[in-house]
């Protein structure tokens, strides 16, 4: 169960500290998203980036780099055909930057998120992780996304015939 509850305690100095950090860093991590392209950042690792490049089928996060790239610069089309699970992924991020500026500048904690974890809870969580990745997968055989995929990966073969 997923409960949201307003909350009026004060942020302790610790806490303060906390979310300045967590704001500085999705901040710098936006602006680094924004400003290098993520195909070149893949030369200078030595591994595959993506499990699609291990396993040959894309995972639901394949292609998210490059799609938040994509959206940051304003190219919608693109990032859409990379990855459409940028979209609510940057609304997120937008949305829980907000919530810490606003409880940094308030000093106070507005909000509590208590997450109880149930068997209903973690079935629907699973099952909704197989849609997600069954529908990436088939949008990256159906769309032809040959950078989302890999020939030579072992569960290719069953699902690209």
């Amino acid at each position: 169960m997923i409960k949201l509850r307003k909350s009026e305690r004060l942020l302790s100095r610790r806490e303060r500290v906390v979310r300045v950090i967590a704001v500085l860093l999705i901040a710098g991590a936006a602006a680094a998203a924004r400003v290098f392209e993520p195909a070149a950042l893949a030369a200078w690792l030595p591994l595959p980036t993506s499990c699609g490049a291990v396993t040959g089928v894309p995972c639901i996060f394949c292609g998210m780099t490059r799609a938040v790239h994509y959206l940051l610069c304003g190219d919608f089309a693109r990032a859409l055909y990379f990855n459409w699970l940028a979209f609510p992924f940057v609304a997120a991020l937008l949305l829980a930057f907000a919530v810490t500026v606003r409880q940094i500048a308030e000093g106070r904690k507005n909000v509590d998120l208590v997450v109880q974890v149930t068997p209903r809870l973690a079935s629907v969580a699973f099952v909704s992780l197989f849609a997600l990745w069954s529908l990436q997968v088939y949008l990256a055989v159906s769309g032809d996304k040959r950078e989302l995929l890999n020939p030579q990966g072992p569960l290719y073969s069953w699902f690209v015939r």
